[in-house]
């Protein structure tokens, strides 16, 4: 057909019904003007071809390659068009009247419109309120476009060019995508749509730029199409994240990256986003709240503290940590690096570490709100970052500067690390070697996270799972060493000079620990040793759970783990990559690992905690689903969080850090300026770490003690009524 007036271009994507009614419309409203149809078929599956030639034989039908999107469609489109005016149109609209003759009439008579678009009408033949707008602002949008909207009817009712009388004519910033005409020579100039734009704004975008050269925009409400909203956006995915893609897109392209991510910020706020930023505000406040007097600072801290200062001055880089119970065995020295970090930023301030532990508390309390929503439910995550945040025992490790406190971030990491890779995604098995090494390079008590991957690994090569044989890559066998070995450099580079005890024997040691419970141990039999590490756990289950009841935090715990058993097994029957299976699992197997070690030790608690806080998170959304339980699951929910939250205010005094203060001050005034020895005197004293919180503030005050000896002694004691200090020339 020669002398096309009008190319109408047509973008499918599963409306095969709504896009037979479209072309049908078009060819019933009997224009004088010369058409052609252009249908973009963006549907993954040719399913219409051979029915749309049937049914409409002059049709032009372009098959995309991929969904390109509402714009990267039209564009291909237009490829094939030959008209001097181009008419995009969604498939879920039905033209009335004269459409194509009125709307083209209108581009001849008025040269200095770039683009004009009908008045589309709703179901009960109504014209839909908001069509025309001013233009989109950063101000704006975070008006129109938020709850703000409701507020400042004002603001929001001016941005939208409403159209009072149907006949008029009315100019605009810019028009609804879902129907307009543009001039080619004008659409070609502005170099079409940006593809960037997959869905929405991309008219905002467009008539930006249309804008730009000089042309007006309008609406002719003489031209009417019916719209049936949202018929083709609904069947696609994501729609929600499409939407907010494509909305940062247009801010950050026509406005700059800080304002589009002010926007931005400002819009994703709705009620359940900002009760999370309460709970992290909440985080936060109990674990910075009066942080001087809540600081604990024990001499192994102090050690840590000596390290990372002598790393940061003299570039000693330690290879290994602090010893550990064992003493032939060393901690990590991951904790003396991150240590480094903060006291570089804090200048050397003793509450460095305190700050450091604090913001991983915090940024704990949003991961286990991210993973909750993204292995449970959003409710599971809510629940369980409420929990976190005002847990007494998680505040009281989140407000010590030492190795254990940053264990639950790394702990969580691992958690949906081996979730992924039992779903399937190979990739995130070497971040499981990663975080292992990153734990043990924390904490050697975390090394009990190794044993449920170990039996994972082993059941999966038996079962020979799918999971199991998508690591047969040479890229996954070649990331996952990386991600192993490079953690453990340090410790590899030590163990070459003593003995590999930190990874050959180490690694014998804890193999052979599982069964050393069964031989008479050397602090008692294993009847008290296993009374003695049960009651540790429930007198930490009640500071972690609900400190104000021990029986009410026990009754919780046990109950959420009586279901969490059930769940997995009646109702999931044991399924291995659910991601109920892999908590109960790992906590089951984190709970043994402390009774079989025999050792009621604080650095085996930071381990459980997410695992009994995510339980406990999924126990309460069971009793919010039942219609009468769920009224008193809200009392307990409320009396848990208001009591652990007044628990964690109050005991933001019992820090020691400021009794150490004084003692140093005391010290200083003995010393006067002579060179002096600190000596550590009673119980505790037979461990060189002993002073080394003493020998951290003495030296940051500017008073160190010397190594050689000297005739002033100064002897520190450490006993129930307090610090003493004494001279002993």
């Amino acid at each position: 057909m020669k002398n096309i007036k009008v190319s109408i271009i047509i973008v499918n994507f599963k409306v095969k019904k709504e896009l037979f009614a479209c072309i049908k419309s078009i060819y019933d409203s009997k224009p004088k003007t010369k058409f052609e149809i252009i249908v973009v078929d963006n549907d993954s599956v040719n399913i219409i071809k051979k029915e749309l030639y049937t049914k409409f034989k002059n049709v032009k039908y372009i098959k995309s390659n991929r969904n390109l999107g509402y714009g990267g469609g039209n564009n291909l489109g237009t490829k094939y068009a030959s008209g001097e005016y181009f008419f995009f149109l969604n498939p879920d609209t039905i033209i009335l009247n004269n459409v194509i003759d009125a709307l083209s009439g209108f581009l001849d008579k008025n040269k200095n419109a770039g683009i004009v678009a009908p008045l589309l009408f709703d179901k009960s033949n109504k014209p839909y309120e908001f069509q025309g707008n001013l233009e989109l602002t950063p101000l704006r949008g975070i008006v129109v476009l938020s709850f703000l909207s409701k507020v400042f009817k004002n603001i929001f009712n001016k941005y939208w060019i409403t159209s009072e009388n149907k006949n008029e004519i009315k100019e605009v910033f810019s028009i609804p995508g879902t129907a307009f005409v543009i001039r080619k020579n004008l659409f070609d100039k502005v170099i079409g749509f940006d593809e960037r734009f997959f869905l929405f704004f991309e008219e905002h975008d467009i008539c930006k730029r249309v804008k730009k050269e000089g042309y007006g925009i309008f609406i002719d409400s003489k031209a009417k199409v019916f719209h049936e909203w949202g018929a083709s956006t609904k069947k696609g995915k994501d729609i929600k994240k499409i939407f907010e893609r494509s909305r940062f897109l247009y801010f950050k392209k026509h406005y700059g990256i800080f304002k589009a991510l002010f926007v931005e910020s400002f819009l994703r706020i709705n009620k359940f986003s900002f009760l999370m930023l309460l709970v992290l505000l909440s985080a936060l406040f109990f674990r910075v709240y009066n942080l001087s007097q809540s600081m604990v600072f024990i001499g192994d801290q102090g050690w840590f503290y000596l390290s990372a200062r002598d790393l940061l001055i003299q570039g000693k880089i330690p290879l290994v940590g602090i010893t550990s119970s064992h003493t032939w065995l060393h901690q990590g020295p991951l904790w003396t690096y991150m240590l480094s970090f903060a006291l570089f930023i804090f200048k050397f301030n003793p509450l460095s570490g305190a700050f450091l532990t604090a913001f991983f508390g915090v940024l704990t309390t949003f991961l286990i709100y991210r993973l909750g929503a993204l292995m449970f439910s959003s409710r599971v995550g809510f629940i369980a970052a409420l929990l976190y945040a005002v847990s007494p025992l998680i505040v009281y490790f989140d407000r010590m500067p030492f190795d254990p406190s940053p264990i639950p971030f790394f702990t969580l990491l691992y958690l949906f690390s081996i979730f992924k890779w039992l779903k399937g995604y190979a990739n995130y098995f070497p971040l499981i070697l990663l975080f292992i090494a990153l734990l043990y390079n924390l904490e050697l008590a975390t090394f009990t996270l190794f044993f449920p991957f170990a039996l994972l690994l082993f059941y999966g090569f038996i079962k020979k799972k799918e999971w199991i044989n998508s690591l047969l890559n040479k890229k996954i066998i070649g990331y996952s060493l990386i991600a192993l070995i490079i953690p453990m450099i340090p410790v590899i580079i030590y163990d070459f000079s003593n003995g590999f005890k930190q990874t050959v024997v180490f690694l014998g040691w804890t193999l052979y620990k599982p069964f050393s419970f069964l031989v008479k141990h050397q602090q008692g039999n294993l009847i008290d040793n296993f009374h003695l590490v049960l009651n540790f756990l429930f007198v930490n289950i009640q500071r972690l759970i609900f400190q104000t009841n021990l029986v009410l935090a026990v009754f919780i715990f046990i109950l959420s783990l009586i279901y969490l058993f059930y769940f997995v097994v009646i109702k999931e029957k044991f399924k291995i990559d659910s991601s109920r299976f892999i908590l109960l699992f790992l906590l089951i197997i984190s709970i043994l690992g402390i009774l079989i070690n025999q050792t009621p030790s604080d650095a085996y608690l930071p381990i459980i905690f997410p695992f009994v806080i995510f339980s406990i998170a999924i126990f309460f959304e069971l009793l919010l689903k039942q219609k009468i339980i769920k009224y008193i699951a809200v009392i307990l929910l409320a009396i848990v969080i208001i009591l652990n939250s007044y628990d964690s205010y109050k005991n933001s005094n019992i820090g020691d850090l400021q009794d150490r203060v004084n003692a140093v001050d005391k010290i200083i005034t003995l010393i006067g300026n002579k060179e002096y020895n600190l000596i550590g005197s009673g119980q505790g004293s037979q461990f060189k770490s002993f002073t080394m919180n003493y020998e951290y503030l003495l030296w940051y005050k500017g008073h160190p003690p010397v190594d050689n000896k000297v005739k002033l002694k100064i002897v520190v004691s450490e006993t129930k009524n307090g610090i003493i200090i004494r001279k002993n020339d």
